[in-house]
């Protein structure tokens, strides 16, 4: 059952960047990274296990956050990705403080949900905090690496494979770690993080594939 939503969780993820940059353009990608975004947060705090691993399913739509990115880097360049950033620590910032807001001012409809809301965000707090700092390295760690293989390697799919080894470790490993301090053994977390990290490699063909289909005969913008 786990695999089935992850694997509907891919589609409608790369669905969402195709629809709106077909209707919208570059707009349309703004659009696209602000909702998956926001429910990359949403499903940070939930772990699952699926393919015989316990994994952070918010991976999927970071994986596709990225995906954005590595749009923008392609056809419209590096002038572009400051407003890109701002745009997403904007929304992190906003959907932390909504869920804040949501967990301790908004009356549930029955004291179950409310107290399972409220368990939620007392023992994942950190994940408020930890989440909007990481989305923000992680994307700026994407932009200057791939950069940087791109004036040494004029290869788009080999740039995007080896940004996304370097970076995805901020975004998994990193995050799991820091997300999890006094909730789970350090070793725990650190599987966590190499687990969701593993999830990602095949992820990242399918982004290939997808972000070629988008870019290709596209020119970056000066």
């Amino acid at each position: 059952m786990e695999e089935a939503i992850i694997l509907i969780l891919v589609f409608l993820s790369l669905l969402t960047i195709f629809c709106l940059y077909k209707m919208l353009d570059k707009r349309g990608l703004y659009f696209a990274i602000v909702i998956l975004n926001i429910i990359g947060f949403v499903l940070s705090f939930k772990i699952t296990n699926t393919f015989k691993m316990n994994i952070n399913i918010s991976i999927i739509p970071i994986i596709s956050t990225m995906t954005i990115i590595y749009i923008f880097l392609i056809k419209y360049g590096i002038k572009e990705i400051k407003n890109l950033l701002k745009i997403t620590l904007y929304s992190d910032i906003a959907i932390a403080l909504l869920l804040v807001i949501m967990n301790y001012f908004v009356a549930a409809i029955t004291e179950t949900i409310s107290i399972n809301m409220q368990g939620t965000f007392e023992y994942n707090y950190k994940i408020l905090i930890v989440y909007p700092l990481v989305m923000l390295l992680s994307s700026l760690a994407v932009s200057k690496l791939y950069t940087l293989i791109y004036s040494i390697q004029n290869n788009i799919p080999l740039c995007i494979s080896l940004t996304h080894i370097i970076s995805s470790l901020i975004y998994t490993v990193v995050f799991s770690i820091l997300s999890y301090i006094d909730i789970l053994e350090i070793k725990h977390s650190l599987f966590l993080g190499i687990s969701t990290y593993i999830l990602g490699l095949p992820l990242l063909i399918i982004n290939i594939i997808f972000i070629n289909y988008l870019t290709k005969n596209k020119k970056v913008k000066s």
